[in-house]
């Protein structure tokens, strides 16, 4: 592998000044250095001896038996250079775009409540909560899919297709009046819809910044913490004043119209030039990305829980009023946006994984440390307040991590694949959660369902530190 000099030459094509000399030894020694190469534009490896094919095969070969090389070659999809203006037209996009399918998805403890305490008293927690869970879970199951069709199809006219179905199902919703047919309906059709700009929204923005990536990403991605923050305020309003029917069309028509204006713009930079499969299976062979993977499934397992339980805990618990419950959630999702854009900006600097692993400490030390042990209101805002900020940042970093770590060029389709961990995460968090609540806590005492909220973090906390492990040893180090 090895050339005389005991250097291998790496050219990316990412403009000027892009040659990375790199001693060899370093690239396997304790797996540390480059552990793969990354398909971030066309032509993305070519090495100083003219590309030669030779060796960059024996490249490949001398990299350890658990790292895969990411594809090598992409085309551009368009002629709009990265980093411009254009690219900061369609960083708008993903936000908007996020900002309806997630957001509404986060403004779900509402519905909850609401369900929960008036419309359904008799229904037990965790039926409830199969709403927003299936929500939550077809859009994932949806996204699989999605990150495929991204790919070969127009992401503009997949991202109006989505948003037709997000507001046809909210519409129909408001004529449900049974929990059956609102999981049909708010939780199954419009989980469907949404899949479409929640994976274009996710994975676009990474493909259009070569320079600010991380922030780029964090500011696209603060749009479902503007969402939630917005969307329970208005639903919370909408409700009260209008009935839970009119609420839902309101919602469906502004998620509608909203979505089908920034469409235009929501296009990939590159496509990859690949083959045809639906999913990138040769990712699990990556053992990085199956501890990335598994850190993932914890770390969405641990998302809603505080999101769906908070405002119905002030109430029962703390005896709060139900105003000043979904006022929580709001919070919370403010404090989500902060996050967001303090990581997308350090990013860059610090390493995505590095900030990965610290947010995921304090959403750790939220849950574990604070509210575990205390049930006052003030232990419970500052829940809210370090919960909201290290969880926005943990959702804005995952797919700057994904970048950075196994490339570009199929990323839709690598967080395709992601997807399943969230919908393993889905399956993991709010219904053992609620079920505990029914069950132990006879819905009335939330111990038991906050334990087991709060050691998820600490979970995925543990998978994350053993990938940083597999990719340096170093402490002070960019990851």
């Amino acid at each position: 592998m090895p050339d005389s000099s005991g250097k291998i030459d790496i050219y990316n094509s990412f403009g000027a000044n892009v040659t990375e000399t790199t001693p060899a030894n370093d690239m396997i020694d304790n797996n540390t250095s480059i552990l793969s190469i990354n398909s971030t534009d066309k032509d993305v490896l070519t090495t100083s001896s003219a590309a030669s094919p030779g060796r960059t095969r024996g490249l490949e070969k001398g990299l350890p038996e658990f790292i895969i090389l990411a594809d090598l070659t992409a085309e551009e999809a368009t002629d709009k250079p990265p980093d411009g203006l254009y690219a900061w037209a369609v960083v708008f996009a993903c936000l908007i775009s996020l900002m309806l399918s997630i957001g509404i998805n986060d403004a779900y403890g509402v519905y909850q409540q609401h369900y929960q305490l008036s419309e359904f008293p008799q229904a037990t927690t965790a039926i409830i909560s199969w709403v927003g869970t299936t929500q939550f879970l077809v859009m994932c199951v949806g996204g699989i899919f999605s990150g495929f069709l991204c790919e070969h199809f127009d992401t503009r006219i997949l991202n109006a297709i989505g948003a037709v179905i997000m507001g046809i199902a909210f519409i129909a919703a408001s004529f449900c009046r049974s929990i059956e047919m609102l999981m049909v309906t708010q939780g199954l059709l419009y989980g469907l819809g949404a899949s479409f700009p929640f994976v274009a929204g996710t994975s676009i923005p990474s493909q259009w910044f070569t320079k600010r990536r991380g922030l780029a990403t964090g500011i696209a991605l603060s749009g479902s913490g503007i969402g939630g923050m917005w969307m329970t305020s208005a639903t919370s309003t909408l409700i009260t004043s209008l009935g839970r029917p009119w609420a839902m069309r309101v919602t469906g028509i502004i998620s509608m119209a909203a979505v089908l204006a920034v469409s235009p713009w929501m296009r990939v930079r590159l496509v990859p030039n690949r083959s045809e499969r639906l999913i990138d299976w040769s990712m699990v062979k990556d053992l990085r990305f199956n501890m990335f993977l598994i850190a993932l499934v914890f770390a969405i397992a641990a998302y809603f829980g505080p999101f769906y339980q908070i405002p119905s805990y002030s109430v029962l618990v703390l005896h709060k009023s139900e105003s000043w419950g979904s006022n929580m959630d709001t919070l919370m999702n403010g404090l989500s946006i902060v996050g967001r854009l303090v990581v997308g900006l350090l990013a860059d600097a610090v390493g995505p994984l590095n900030l990965l692993i610290l947010n995921m400490v304090l959403a750790a030390v939220s849950l574990l440390v604070l509210w575990v042990p205390f049930d006052t209101v003030g232990t419970l805002v500052a829940v809210d307040i370090l919960f909201g900020f290290a969880i926005g940042g943990v959702v804005s970093v995952i797919p700057v991590v994904a970048a950075e770590v196994f490339g570009l060029a199929r990323l839709p389709s690598i967080i395709g694949l992601l997807f399943i961990g969230y919908f393993a995460g889905g399956l993991l968090g709010v219904p053992p959660m609620s079920a505990l609540l029914d069950n132990v806590g006879h819905r009335t005492d939330y111990k038991s369902s906050i334990l087991y909220m709060a050691m998820l973090p600490v979970c995925s906390l543990v998978f994350l530190l053993l990938m940083r492990l597999i990719i340096t040893r170093r402490i002070w180090v960019r990851v």
